[in-house]
């Protein structure tokens, strides 16, 4: 929920115990010599309660104040106003929610007892919207939406006035975040971090562009406060080290000018470490610059009295944003060059390896070019944003040419595929069929004719550049490639987002999210990613990892109908784009009941024959009716289209990233097989009749009485084996078939309808895990299973280890078996 509000009304806590004893009662009414007397008993009263929450059967969930309650006893007051003073702390307590949770005190506790802590989803009424996204997205239920009145809103205001006065998450919780395998999500149990874009943001109710933005300006927060907070101890040893050095120098004819170059270095240095402290805001040093093209990220962020942003900002026009970042990442990288080199030179003279004659020339043209990948690291972020307009349209132009640089500009693409603040009009971001301004759907046009521009291939044909194109709502692709992006800086990234818009695409205020992940499911918005540091070959360049059942055109869904007889039923289906479409605004004219009297065809049959056999086919789309019942929509030839080209594209994407290839090694490596079975069958029946021969010979033998001779038995001449690249290979698959290892994750099919569809699994680890469709007593569910066949395709990387065996640690529904390779 924390990740998917665009309002930032949802800060995630992990509480300390005492923490929230101690936040309890501060709200008593009592003495100040009272609460002193209950703040000494505050840690007994956590150790008790830390004792009856371990003791408590993992699926029980009790209220905290509750369990609080209950362990009073074991402090034995006697004293009758202390003990009515702890009763108003525990009245406090029970206004405020919070919940033990696998991941953050199970798990905590059995590594290191008194280490785990309380959970909280705090809904701030001050800061939501309404848009009820957070309940669509919560699979276990634990939000709800509820009708606001002045009852529920002094409550709402009373329970986050509390958690404002409660410290933030120890960073224990939540240190990992931004490491290698660490779980990116934890990175907003921070509220520095989840509050690095906060104040009065203008975007409508459930905007997919604030979402991307949050994640974007929270991520790179963290990424920066922990890289300077390494810089500065660094940079205090540096000064501390140069000092002693400096007492030590003595006159040296080669060198007159050292003590005055340590004294600048030290002075230089200095001053970088009290910026990076505090500065004078007293918050340190920003971690990003964002020039905005004007759009709809500007209108929002732009909203009186200040924008939600606590980075610099500035709106630019158009089609100059790109530039305009250049221009902020050379001005930025001069002032940078003074500090760099004052801390190359220190480097260099407590080593004594400074040169004169050939450092005095190095660093008097020492330019940004020249900067190690950790001086380009310790740089703020130089963000480029803008929508598909200002960087699909108008400023293609000026972002082609800031691509072909070195400069490490960060690209981010809100993508709606429509101008969404100017009234709708098309882009070239925008959708074959789409219906919008000036691509209108009518008698003589229907809808957008024009196929989609792939941005993201186009950048990956620049030299060097990192592109990601991806969806918030596949939020273990999104986090993990912010990550990436975020951290390169060899040359310029883009990060293309597909940012659902609810007033264009025509869908509901809480369903941005799931539209978001359904583009990406049928194929309209594939996620890929291009790195230039992978390999040579685009095949090792281009991933596709996170999109569902690569290899196949098409992924299925599920629709939930009922049958004749009322009773509730699934039909699985091939989800395409013309399924897509069918529940979004801009394309629902291409769709009407099918005449039960002409012949028809589903779509993803239809599309498979030649022009000529399609004559008098009507394809089309399943559906429901409001009753329920399956039906059949036709579709228009534009829809067709649309299918058509989003097909193209995905085959295009297979086969940049290598999947013919790895078709054919497989196909070569299934025919060795095959050549191998029918040698050995081969050689077992040559080995048969040779037996039968001996054996027959002997019996005439022994009928006839004649001895053999010595030696003069049939000799069996062993065949060459077959040469194969992959003899190597052959020992370990042979060893593997005598050896029965089980499987480094599963999920019985007994234990599925007990999944909670908390989505972490799937979300965090899709090579593995998937979301399906099953009926539990009658009512469609929707759970989390581990993907048919997936552990034989997926190579099982160390991180992927890791990850699996940590989301069977947090799974709260207890369902998920993990087996750690031998």
């Amino acid at each position: 929920c924390a990740m998917v509000c665009p309002d930032a009304a949802i800060p995630n806590t992990v509480h300390e115990i005492h923490d929230l004893l101690l936040g309890a009662i501060k709200q008593v009414n009592a003495t100040e010599q009272m609460k002193s007397q209950m703040s000494a008993q505050v840690f007994p009263l956590t150790k008790s309660i830390r004792d009856r929450y371990r003791k408590l059967p993992g699926k029980e969930a009790r209220p905290f104040h509750q369990i609080a309650a209950e362990a009073l006893v074991d402090l034995e007051i006697d004293n009758p106003m202390l003990e009515r003073a702890f009763h108003g702390m525990v009245e406090h307590l029970s206004g405020f929610s919070v919940a033990r949770t696998r991941p953050f005190f199970d798990a905590m506790e059995k590594a290191k007892p008194g280490n785990g802590g309380l959970y909280s989803a705090t809904i701030d009424p001050w800061k939501c919207s309404g848009c009820l996204e957070c309940v669509d997205v919560c699979g276990p239920g634990a939000l709800v939406e509820q009708k606001q009145n002045s009852e529920v809103l002094a409550q709402l205001q009373q329970t986050f006035t509390f958690l404002s006065d409660l410290p933030n998450t120890a960073p224990r919780f939540f240190s990992q975040a931004t490491q290698p395998g660490g779980d990116t999500k934890r990175l907003i149990l921070d509220h520095e971090n989840y509050y690095s874009m906060t104040g009065g943001h203008g975007g409508c109710r459930g905007c997919g562009e604030v979402t991307a933005i949050r994640l974007l300006t929270a991520t790179n927060r963290a990424i920066h406060h922990e890289r300077n907070r390494t810089h500065m101890h660094e940079l205090e040893n540096l000064l501390e080290r140069l000092g002693a050095k400096l007492e030590t120098i003595e006159h040296d004819a080669h060198d007159p000018l050292r003590a005055q170059r340590i004294r600048d270095a030290i002075e230089i240095i200095d001053r970088r470490l009290y910026y990076l402290e505090s500065g004078p805001s007293g918050r340190g040093p920003s971690s990003a610059a964002i020039a905005n093209a004007t759009g709809c990220s500007s209108v929002y962020a732009s909203t009186f009295p200040f924008n939600p942003y606590t980075d610099p900002w500035v709106n630019s026009l158009f089609q100059d944003a790109a530039p305009l970042a250049k221009g902020f990442f050379e001005g930025m990288s001069a002032d940078a060059v003074e500090q760099f080199r004052a801390i190359r030179i220190a480097r260099l003279d407590l080593e004594d390896q400074y040169d004169p004659e050939v450092h005095d020339d190095f660093f008097k043209y020492f330019h940004w070019s020249q900067f190690s990948a950790e001086e380009l690291a310790l740089m703020p972020a130089i963000i480029s944003m803008g929508g598909d307009g200002a960087t699909y349209d108008i400023g293609f132009g000026a972002l082609s040419r800031l691509l072909i640089t070195n400069t490490p500009i960060k690209v981010v693409v809100l993508n709606t595929g429509v101008y969404s603040n100017t009234g709708g009009q098309a882009s070239t971001s925008s959708f074959t069929a789409q219906d919008s301004d000036l691509t209108r759907f009518g008698v003589a046009h229907i809808g957008k004719q024009e196929d989609r521009k792939e941005l993201g291939l186009i950048a990956a044909f620049h030299p060097n550049v990192l592109v990601v194109q991806t969806a918030s709502a596949f939020q273990g692709h999104f986090m993990k490639n912010l990550m990436e992006f975020l951290n390169y800086n060899a040359s310029p990234a883009l990060f293309d987002t597909y940012t659902s818009c609810m007033s264009e695409h025509g869908i509901a205020d809480d369903a941005g999210h799931r539209r978001a992940r359904l583009a990406v499911e049928s194929r309209m918005y594939p996620l890929f990613v291009h790195d230039p540091r992978k390999g040579a070959t685009l095949a090792e360049r281009f991933s596709l990892e996170g999109n569902p059942d690569i290899g196949r055109d098409w992924t299925s869904f599920t629709i939930e109908y009922l049958d004749e007889g009322g009773g509730v039923k699934l039909k699985e289906v091939p989800f395409t784009p013309a399924d897509f479409g069918l529940h979004e605004g801009r394309f629902k004219k291409h769709y009407r009941p099918l005449n039960g009297a002409v012949k028809s065809m589903p779509i993803d049959e239809y599309i498979e024959l030649s022009r000529e056999r399609r004559y008098g086919i009507t394809p089309f789309v399943w559906s429901t009716n409001a009753e329920k019942r399956l039906v059949q929509l036709a579709v228009s030839p534009a829809i067709v289209d649309l299918t058509e080209e989003r097909r193209r594209n995905w085959r295009m994407l297979e086969y940049l990233s290598g999947l013919h290839i790895d078709r054919m090694n497989k196909e070569h490596l299934q025919e060795i097989g095959s050549w191998q079975e029918k040698y050995q069958r081969a050689n077992k029946e040559r080995e048969s009749s040779i037996d039968a021969i001996a054996r027959g010979m002997s019996e005439l033998a022994s009928a006839s009485g004649a001895p053999l001779e010595r030696g003069a038995g049939i000799k069996e001449t062993p065949l060459p084996l077959p040469r194969s690249t992959h003899g190597a290979e052959q020992p370990r698959a042979a060893a593997s078939t005598t050896t029965q290892q089980l499987p480094l994750v599963s999920i019985a099919e007994e234990q599925m309808a007990k999944c909670t569809n908390c989505k972490t699994c799937y979300q965090d680890l899709s090579e593995l895990f998937e979301k399906t469709t099953i009926l539990v007593d009658g009512t469609a569910r929707e759970v989390s299973r581990v993907i048919p066949g997936a552990l034989e395709k997926v190579q099982l990387t160390p991180e992927i280890i890791a990850k699996a065996a940590r989301i069977a640690d947090d799974c709260d529904a207890e369902i998920i078996e993990f087996n750690r390779p031998a």
